[in-house]
């Protein structure tokens, strides 16, 4: 038999609600949302707001986790760290950052670390777990210890590499850190060599490792090279050209190296690193080429998967490109037609750049020389839904330039450095200045 509330009872208990003037939001929420009403409540709330949701108690914080672990979200965050032109005093300029949530699609934005905390100069360190800001001095190096760059403390200051480096590839594979390359050759001694490859093992100090392979050596910078950090090791592909390797940090030695060729047209190359099939790891490899003059857009850009043991296109995988609309918007065509003449579109071949940040799950797509267009989102198939794919991206989707942003880069000397990892609770409560329980 059915039990109802009559019309007396439901006024009387809003009488005695009406009269409890400090009852606060946390209080009235925990009267009507609780049990499995208050984590399909959470399912809905964008990632920005989980960190304040779960500390309004200790009920709602179980809500979060589990809501979390019902419904994973996958996807890492885009991370734009942002550096303006030094002041006029000699200041270090200004330092903020924005992020973007993939899951409510929306951006985020940090509030500005202390003068103290990060230098205004800040370098970028690729991680299997997350990308991280770092700076790099003659005392050390110190890596950022939350994705947005927010704290003032890092993860563990590191000595600085035995060989000073400018413009240097940092990679963090577990809990090694690895420098490769980007050696100020003026200040390399006899014999120095500015491919020079380093590994600084945790609670140990650098170790010299064999340099890298001659076909990247040319090449031998952050600013040439393309670079991706799974569990294992640290991946490089040479922007321009296509050639590429794989360093193993743990066992200090090199794979192969091979130039890779799915479409001799590409004019610049991004990887990041891809899904985990068994116990095999894989990359995605994108490409970006001049479109025909009767394309829809002026740029195309290709994805393939690549075994990440013999650098080789996966077998029965074909390439998948960006669709026209979303490659257009990263590469805008320009007010001036195009000339027909060979010097100048080998030119505009050369002024091409791509830029690519992303894990497991999936990744943004850049353009390197103008990040002010926006970004392209890509996720990559799950596992267990990769059987019969021939891709390895699942779908694409448009991010647009925060405004804050746009603003900075609009600049002369406005800099961006864009990376991707996931963020937790804990790393969004940093970012928002979340209170703790009542």
């Amino acid at each position: 038999m059915g039990v109802s509330a009559g019309a007396h009872d439901l006024k009387h208990r809003r009488h005695q609600e009406a009269r409890v003037p400090d009852a606060d939001g946390a209080s009235l929420a925990a009267m009507y949302l609780y049990g499995d009403v208050l984590e399909s409540v959470v399912e809905r709330v964008p990632a920005a707001d989980l960190a304040a949701a779960a500390r309004v108690s200790r009920e709602w914080l179980r809500a979060v986790r589990a809501a979390l672990r019902r419904r994973p979200r996958r996807l890492p965050w885009l991370v734009v760290h942002l550096q303006g032109p030094r002041s006029v005093g000699g200041g270090g300029g200004l330092r903020c950052a924005a992020a973007y949530d993939p899951c409510s699609g929306v951006w985020l934005a940090v509030p500005a670390a202390p003068r103290h905390a990060t230098p205004s100069h800040v370098r970028l360190l690729r991680g299997s777990r997350g990308d991280r800001v770092c700076a790099l001095s003659l005392s050390g190096l110190a890596v950022a210890a939350d994705p947005f760059g927010t704290t003032a403390g890092c993860v563990a200051p590191l000595d600085a590499p035995t060989v000073w480096r400018v413009d240097p590839v940092f990679a963090a594979v577990g809990d090694r850190v690895v420098a490769l390359g980007g050696a100020c050759r003026l200040a390399l001694a006899d014999g120095g060599d500015a491919a020079a490859v380093e590994v600084h093992e945790a609670g140990g100090g650098w170790t010299t490792c064999d340099p890298m392979p001659d076909a990247l050596r040319d090449s031998a910078a952050a600013t040439w090279l393309s670079a991706a950090a799974t569990d294992q090791r640290v991946y490089l592909v040479e922007r321009t050209t296509g050639w590429a390797s794989w360093f193993d940090p743990a066992n200090r030695r090199w794979g192969p190296t091979r130039r890779l060729g799915p479409d001799a047209a590409v004019a610049t190359w991004g990887v990041a690193p891809g899904r985990v099939v068994g116990a095999e790891e894989r990359l995605v490899l994108f490409g970006a080429k001049r479109a025909d003059k009767e394309a829809e857009c002026t740029v195309v850009v290709q994805a393939w998967e690549v075994d990440g043991d013999t650098l080789e296109q996966t077998p029965s995988a074909s390439s998948d490109a960006m669709p026209p609309e979303l490659s257009e918007r990263l590469f805008p065509r320009d007010d001036i037609d195009d000339d027909d003449d060979d010097d100048e579109e080998e030119l505009d071949d050369r002024s091409l750049s791509i830029g690519v940040c992303g894990n497991a799950a999936g990744g943004y797509v850049y353009n390197a020389a103008e990040p002010a267009n926006g970004a392209v989102l890509y996720e990559l198939w799950e596992e267990g839904k990769a059987k019969g794919s021939t891709t390895a991206v699942a779908r694409w989707y448009w991010v647009p330039c925060a405004p804050a942003d746009a603003a900075v880069l609009a600049q002369p000397l406005g800099r961006a450095i864009l990376a991707c990892s996931p963020v937790g609770l804990d790393e969004l409560a940093l970012a928002v200045g979340a209170r703790g329980p009542r």
